[in-house]
């Protein structure tokens, strides 16, 4: 009996910081990350919870000492305003309680209001924005350049866009698809296991160097010569064309991937110029 009590007080101890932990495990887990979850069983996510619980534990204690307080006094200015009675810090009650000083019954009722306003508190913080922009930078799910180039740029007003380069070569020519990126899987080594483009467009790239200057070159799309400002290692892009719907690839076709983010605000202007039908383009 004094095991399962003591290990309940635990429980109710550490209740804020566990409710962060399954706050932020859901979050990462709604995200689609590599790394999902933070399990209760490592040193980090204990310190984690012991932390929290104290900080707010603490902050619930100043709070409700002063609103205990100024109860106090206002009863005691106006009498007429009755509060009922009077009930002590739910958060000293409870850890006298541990000791082994029994419990009152209003003590015990304010004490469960003040875990779940804690829970709620906390909860409300790790799902706000408020926590986006305070812990903006860092990269809880362990996605590495992921998070630098597609998460953080989508969740901040911008659509990353994906070239990627496939294997699929013929001499020094490919497949290359270009397009915003809707999914990108990961690996436990952070690696690309598959990559999603929505209505990509699908184009040739060409690899290798160009002649010397002046020389003509063959390509699939006819003559050309390279300028002197024109690289002699460079990798260009011939005909394409679009696709439509989305297109799944997966790593072995993978050769290359090439992320940048356009704002979506451009593209909603880009959108705006471009005619709704075939109808308006013949008009």
């Amino acid at each position: 009996m004094a095991l399962t009590l003591g290990l309940l007080a635990c429980v109710l101890v550490l209740l804020p910081g566990l409710a962060v932990l399954a706050a932020f495990n859901f979050r990462t887990r709604r995200g689609g990350a590599r790394r999902p979850e933070m399990a209760l069983t490592t040193i980090s996510a204990l310190l984690i919870a012991v932390f929290v619980s104290i900080i707010v534990h603490t902050a619930a204690f100043t709070l409700a000492s002063i609103t205990i307080s100024f109860c106090a006094a206002v009863h005691t200015l106006v009498p007429a305003l009755d509060y009922g009675p009077v009930v002590g810090n739910p958060i000293a009650s409870f850890f006298q309680a541990i000791e082994g000083n029994p419990m009152p019954l209003a003590d015990a009722i304010a004490l469960s209001g003040t875990l779940l306003l804690e829970c709620i508190a906390v909860g409300s913080f790790m799902m706000s924005d408020a926590f986006d922009l305070a812990f903006e930078r860092q990269d809880f799910n362990g996605q590495g350049w992921v998070f630098e180039h597609v998460t953080r740029p989508a969740e901040n007003g911008y659509t990353p866009v994906g070239h990627v380069y496939t294997s699929t070569m013929s001499g020094n020519y490919g497949i290359a698809y270009k397009g915003p990126i809707i999914d990108l899987r990961q690996g436990d080594k952070g690696e690309i296991l598959s990559i999603a483009l929505a209505r990509p467009e699908r184009f040739l790239y060409e690899l290798g160097s160009s002649e010397e200057a002046g020389a003509a070159r063959r390509t699939w799309i006819g003559r050309g010569k390279r300028t002197p400002e024109e690289p002699t290692n460079r990798v260009r892009h011939h005909q394409k064309d679009y696709t439509g719907g989305v297109v799944a690839l997966d790593a072995r076709v993978i050769n290359n991937v090439v992320v940048h983010s356009i704002a979506n605000s451009l593209l909603e202007a880009i959108d705006a110029t471009v005619p709704d039908s075939l109808d308006e383009v013949g008009a």
